[in-house]
């Protein structure tokens, strides 16, 4: 009987263990097994179907390789495997640290096995040699394991010691900056660093980045429940099962009354005069120019509904369908409306369309001097009145006409936020 060749038990193989497939993941329902049934079931099936594979994968005669050809088959695999294991612990949000040692222990273990194909050694004439040279081995490998480790950052249990005993904080004598510094320290010291960036601060994407979605912006109560209530608002675009696990629910335990003051102290600073607050996680994110829910939220604070910003009322000037009520008035609706030019020195010659966020800030914020624009940052709280631009652009810009999102602005650096502070963008003396 002649041995059939590998591509004709292929043939046989592969679609016996498909039809399989396509009978227990349709079939499947009909006898009341649940999805996690069907996909074990699937998935038995196609592991055996691949070692099946294996198995009937012809013979070849063996042939041992040299050193340099042993190198040029592992040195390509490892370097692809360290490429895959990178962005595979980046898309989980692991820190780069964290991605660093996974890539160099795959490396560790290209060394290993490069050792393991040097060319044998004499064999032993004795018991004790055996040992002796299996001994050698495990230390070998350990020396490499240490010397690699002790290159990368380290548990310092003093260090955690130390933290641990700190005694609890006390606020009274403190400074609005110090309380700020303070509240820097706890943020660190709590580890949220590890799942939130601060604009470009921070190891992971796992949660907000807080500089960025500016949550400064919110109410002091709304930061504090969602530090010790995570669970109860999930922010935009971490609504699936695992992000909503990944916030700690034990910090009302953790961090005490004055800690909690000074820890929302530090948040509070977290907001960007040059553009509007981000949502989302990276790198499927958008701004609120494009956010349904901010824009409805908007529109409630432009018609001066808002409870939270009793007496602001936009369309008393601007009106709520888009035609001005007042003369002067800036007319939403022409996108090719230019800006004020009574403001001396701080006016620009682009068309309302192209209006850059930071424009649309300061003009609503500080106002246009000599008009009833007043500087309505010195009165209402900046969230709803980033909501109430949001909303006033889609006079000229309706968000269902839109086919492409705005781009999400790049992330500040340390020099920009100091800028900011220098030029005095910011209402609160505190930022």
């Amino acid at each position: 009987m002649q041995e059939k060749t590998f591509s004709q038990k292929a043939k046989k193989i592969v679609p016996i263990s498909l039809g399989l497939v396509v009978i227990f993941w349709f079939g499947s329902p009909a006898l009341g097994l649940s999805v996690a049934v069907q996909q074990r079931l699937c998935g038995i099936v196609l592991v055996v179907m691949i070692y099946v594979l294996l198995l009937a994968i012809p013979k070849s005669e063996f042939k041992e390789k040299t050193f340099l050809q042993n190198l040029k088959i592992k040195i390509p695999v490892i370097v692809v495997l360290g490429i895959i294991i990178w962005f595979v612990a980046g898309s989980f949000g692991f820190p780069i640290w964290w991605q660093v040692e996974f890539v160099i222990f795959a490396f560790v273990g290209l060394i290993f096995f490069v050792l393991l194909d040097l060319r044998p050694m004499k064999p032993e004439k004795s018991q004790g040699q055996s040992i002796i040279r299996l001994l050698a081995t495990y230390a070998l490998a350990s020396a490499i394991f240490i010397t690699v480790t002790a290159q990368l950052p380290q548990f310092d249990p003093k260090y955690e010691l130390e933290k641990l005993n700190r005694p609890p904080m006390k606020l009274s004598g403190l400074a609005g900056p110090e309380v700020i510094a303070a509240g820097r320290e706890i943020f660190e010291a709590n580890k949220c660093f590890n799942c939130h960036k601060v604009f470009w601060e921070g190891n992971s994407d796992r949660g907000p980045n807080l500089g960025t979605k500016q949550i400064g912006l919110y109410s002091e109560d709304y930061i504090k429940d969602q530090i010790l209530n995570p669970r109860r608002n999930q922010a935009p675009g971490f609504e699936d099962k695992k992000s909503k696990k990944a916030m700690p629910t034990y910090y009302g335990d953790d961090i005490s009354d004055d800690e909690l003051v000074a820890l929302i102290a530090y948040l509070k600073t977290m907001r960007d005069p040059t553009h509007m607050p981000v949502e989302g996680k990276f790198p499927d994110q958008w701004t609120w120019w494009d956010d349904p829910k901010i824009i409805a939220e908007g529109k409630i604070v432009f018609e001066g509904k808002e409870p939270a910003t009793e007496g602001l009322n936009c369309a008393v000037c601007h009106g709520e369908t888009g035609i001005p009520m007042m003369t002067g008035a800036l007319d939403f609706r022409n996108e090719n409306n230019p800006d004020t030019t009574k403001i001396e020195g701080d006016h620009t010659d682009k068309l309302l369309k192209d209006w850059s966020d930071a424009l649309w800030y300061r003009r609503v914020t500080r106002g246009v001097v000599g008009t009833p624009m007043a500087p309505w940052g010195m009165i209402f709280p900046h969230l709803y009145l980033w909501k109430a631009e949001a909303y006033a652009r889609t006079f000229h810009d309706p968000l269902d006409k839109r086919t492409e999102k705005r781009p999400v602005p790049p992330v500040p650096n340390k020099e920009e936020i100091e800028a900011w502070k220098s030029k005095e963008l910011f209402l609160d003396p505190l930022l």
